[in-house]
């Protein structure tokens, strides 16, 4: 396996529950909000839908044609699947059967982000320049004027209150109380990664740079880590809002916002991977966090366990080949799902 000796030492090796192998490059995957399923996407814009626990396919169909961004479950027991792809729309599907219950028009730009309002009543759809927001059931709500370059990502607040987009020139936050209104977080360079904390208290970007920016939303103050080899892509928070992991290098960076927050403090830095970080996911219990790399490998780490500043990683395995595209935790944190550019989809067993 690829890569595993860089994190064998003291470490014990992952097991798969089950493994799958999708047409063609895996995009993306997302745990259904019990958990009973996991989506999967293929660059082509072919879908499955497996059970969680057993891996059995529950369905496949090509939902783009024309090929595919990305894809998110609805939160909640609602099994609804938003899907975002290059002909221009996102669609909403009934993950049980793979029916499709709404298709949304979003121009003809590529449809690249879609997230879900926390509770889950509201769906975010980034194409081209322009934000829009629609109801669960697919009907438009907002859409935003055609911001001055492409709309590299998307972020709701905790509370559903806000949902932030990222482009060149810094982030804007657009409130849903005063359907429109917005604020600019100016930035001169350009922004290609956006991670809320849990608690609504920080946005932070990943730039063009190879920096992270981040700003303090209530005061509008902002900070920035420099230092990073490569653009950071990845960024995770842990659901305390007290640890921001960050890509950007083969090793993973996490900055502890406990007390007076990471300004001036040296970063725990957890190292392993013989390739590029290019994935990252906490665990929304426990502290868990997962890591998937250039060099095929998926790692778990405990950042707050940590004895030394390199910190302690608990767990590894090597995926058949490829890149790790994506990796996300089952809601129970028991489960971890892993993506790689092989096609191959794997769900480790954890704990």
């Amino acid at each position: 396996m690829p890569g595993l000796t860089a994190l064998r030492g003291g470490k014990r090796e992952l097991k798969a529950r089950w493994r799958a192998t999708l047409s063609d490059y895996a995009l993306g995957v997302t745990w259904s909000g019990d958990g009973g399923l996991l989506a999967a996407a293929t660059s082509t814009g072919e879908v499955t839908v497996f059970d969680g626990d057993t891996g059995a396919v529950k369905w496949t169909r090509v939902v783009h044609p024309e090929g595919m961004c990305t894809l998110a479950f609805a939160p909640g027991a609602a099994s609804v699947l938003a899907t975002g792809g290059m002909d221009g729309t996102a669609r909403l599907l009934d993950a049980s059967d793979g029916r499709e219950l709404a298709s949304l028009p979003c121009g003809k730009a590529w449809v690249e982000h879609v997230a879900w309002s926390p509770d889950g009543k509201w769906l975010a759809t980034a194409a081209a320049k322009v934000l829009r927001l629609w109801t669960a059931a697919g009907d438009p709500w907002m859409e935003t004027p055609a911001q001055e370059s492409t709309l590299t990502g998307i972020a709701w607040r905790g509370d559903g209150a806000e949902v932030a987009t990222i482009c060149y020139g810094g982030a804007r936050l657009w409130g849903l109380a005063e359907r429109g209104s917005s604020r600019q977080l100016e930035w001169k360079g350009s922004l290609v990664s956006v991670a809320w904390s849990p608690d609504g208290e920080v946005l932070a970007c990943g730039s063009q740079d190879c920096s992270v920016h981040f700003w303090r939303v209530k005061t509008d103050i902002d900070s920035q880590m420099t230092g990073y080899p490569l653009k950071v892509k990845s960024l995770a928070w842990d659901a305390a809002s007290t640890m921001l992991a960050t890509s950007g290098d083969v090793d993973t960076t996490v900055w502890k916002f406990e007390g007076k927050g990471p300004e001036g403090s040296q970063p725990v830095t957890l190292k392993g991977h013989e390739g590029p970080v290019t994935a990252l996911a906490f665990a929304r219990k426990g502290g868990a966090l997962a890591s998937g790399g250039a060099d095929g490998v998926v790692a778990l780490w405990e950042p707050k366990k940590g004895p030394t500043p390199r910190g302690a990683g608990f767990g590894v395995a090597g995926t058949e080949a490829g890149e790790v595209s994506a990796v996300a935790w089952r809601g129970d944190g028991k489960s971890l799902a892993s993506a790689d550019a092989t096609g191959v989809v794997t769900v480790w067993s954890v704990g």
